[in-house]
């Protein structure tokens, strides 16, 4: 096991706002703080002040620090933030202590949003540390959910997507396994976000959250339910209260990428964890 201290620089980070955020589902609260599970990356993170953490670990610093993208000055990436959008500053100051992270498993991140089809992120958490039974331990390789049946997972609770996953697992191994999605995130967001939709039951929302959080797509932009509330209010208000069709879902996301570039997934994120907090406060 490895122990060190680190330093998370540039604001506030609220671990519990993160845990919850819709980017990884396998975090859960432990005795003074959170433990981070990512593939087979485990991270038990205890804060002791403002910036500064004691992390226990499976594995070394350069593991956390890219998790938590240490290598970005987050001050300085809000502030280009608002140079850009100067919308998005309610946003920014509603949800401080959030962070955009890097998970290292591919292969988790692609068939946890397998599981987020018309779900919420508690019964998505569950149905992710569910898949973890078919590992060695922690989540298992494309080659070990190829092996899955479908009666196995239905019984499980996970309804239709006991029928989807491992049918991707299957035609993902065919073509090489986590290499095959290693090679998708070197090339283009738009040649990886047309691999994942040939995938069954993956659309444009899925692709996107895959080639952001799995691929690390800065301008990847899903658009949920979230997302179409907050950017009809900001940017479409003749929109407001009508259904997400295909036109308009290019056009929102579209437009974010226009504002915000490179940013546009950072700046998705806050407008999703904005608007995802406000509906469980109203509930």
């Amino acid at each position: 096991m490895h122990f060190y201290l680190k330093t998370i620089e540039g604001a506030r980070v609220n671990l519990s706002r993160i845990a919850n955020s819709g980017q990884m589902f396998r975090w859960k609260e432990i005795e003074g703080g959170w433990q981070a599970n990512d593939g087979a990356n485990c991270f038990d993170i205890f804060q002791l002040g403002e910036t500064l953490f004691k992390v226990v670990s499976n594995q070394p610093e350069a593991a956390f620090e890219s998790l938590f993208r240490l290598e970005t000055n987050h001050k300085d990436q809000m502030a280009e933030l608002l140079r850009l959008g100067s919308e998005i500053e309610p946003f920014l100051a509603n949800r401080e202590g959030l962070r955009m992270m890097r998970p290292n498993c591919k292969t988790e991140v692609l068939f946890s949003f397998l599981c987020s089809s018309c779900n919420h992120v508690n019964r998505i958490t569950k149905m992710v540390w569910s898949l973890t039974d078919y590992g060695d331990g922690s989540f298992p390789k494309i080659e070990q959910l190829a092996d899955v049946s479908e009666q196995q997972l239905r019984d499980q609770g996970f309804g239709y997507r006991g029928a989807t996953i491992p049918k991707v697992a299957q035609i993902l191994h065919a073509q090489g396994g986590e290499s095959f999605l290693d090679e998708l995130a070197k090339g283009t967001y738009q040649d990886a976000r047309k691999e994942l939709i040939a995938l069954p039951g993956v659309g444009k929302k899925l692709a996107d959250c895959i080639c952001l959080y799995a691929f690390d797509f800065g301008e990847s932009v899903p658009v949920d339910t979230h997302i179409w509330q907050v950017l009809t209010r900001l940017y479409f208000p003749d929109w407001v209260g009508t259904s997400l069709t295909d036109t308009k879902y290019e056009a929102v996301a579209g437009h974010l990428q226009g504002r915000f570039g490179a940013l546009a997934g950072v700046a998705h994120q806050f407008f999703f964890v904005d608007n995802m907090e406000r509906h469980r406060e109203r509930k």
